[in-house]
């Protein structure tokens, strides 16, 4: 964090109106698992559909750490081109979107049902990296961009991924734990690391993986 500059707000402050240079987030997408710098998948997704990471809805942001998470497990690349695949992103209000599963693929459980007064919990956070620091475009937009990415020369076979996940259901809110994040770089804590890596059972309840190795 020593790249950037959090701003407390003043009572009179608004979520449309940062100081210049600095940029609006939300307490309850920290809660759902976002961490600064922001993981580069979700600033290529951000890129790619045009609209800043601070315009997705908290939920946004726990479904696709743990969408992620299992993705990576797979060994399967965290690029635009996979994640249109599998996901829809759909307006929530003005200049608000949410992100979640496409067509029947429902196995991501947990997610809070909603975050009453969200909008009004925010802060203003600053990056000083002066080159290209979000890798993506942080102007909040009205719309934003849904056509599918060309397919690259080597496309990744999502077909072994669907399969191995068929008919289980992962608790989100465990997959976004610090020392899952930790293992899997969306977060830079150091977080020590506990149990050993395996696909759970189909319960909800149950948690995915739990790493056994210490990410400094």
């Amino acid at each position: 964090m020593g790249k950037f500059e959090v701003v407390l707000l003043h009572p009179d402050e608004r979520a449309h109106r940062p100081p210049p240079g600095f940029h609006t987030f939300y307490m309850n997408q920290i809660e759902m698992g976002l961490r600064f710098p922001i993981p580069r998948f979700i600033a290529a997704l951000c890129h790619y559909i045009k609209i800043s990471p601070s315009q997705l809805a908290p939920n946004s942001y726990i479904f696709l750490l743990t969408f992620v998470v299992l993705l990576s497990y797979h060994k399967i690349p965290l690029i635009p081109y996979v994640l249109m695949q599998l996901v829809q992103i759909k307006r929530l209000g003005p200049r608000k979107f949410y992100i979640s599963h496409k067509g029947d693929h429902t196995f991501i459980k947990g997610n809070p049902s909603s975050h009453k007064g969200w909008m009004s919990r925010f802060f203003y956070i600053k990056c000083d990296v002066k080159r290209d620091s979000w890798k993506c475009e942080m102007s909040w937009r009205d719309n934003l961009f849904t056509l599918t990415p060309r397919t690259p020369d080597r496309a990744p076979r999502l077909t072994s991924f669907l399969e191995a996940i068929r008919g289980k259901s992962y608790n989100a809110p465990e997959l976004i734990k610090e020392d899952l994040l930790c293992f899997f770089k969306f977060s830079r804590k150091g977080v020590e690391l506990v149990g050993d890596l395996g696909i759970a059972v189909p319960d909800p309840t149950s948690p995915l993986i739990r790493p056994s190795m210490c990410l400094a």
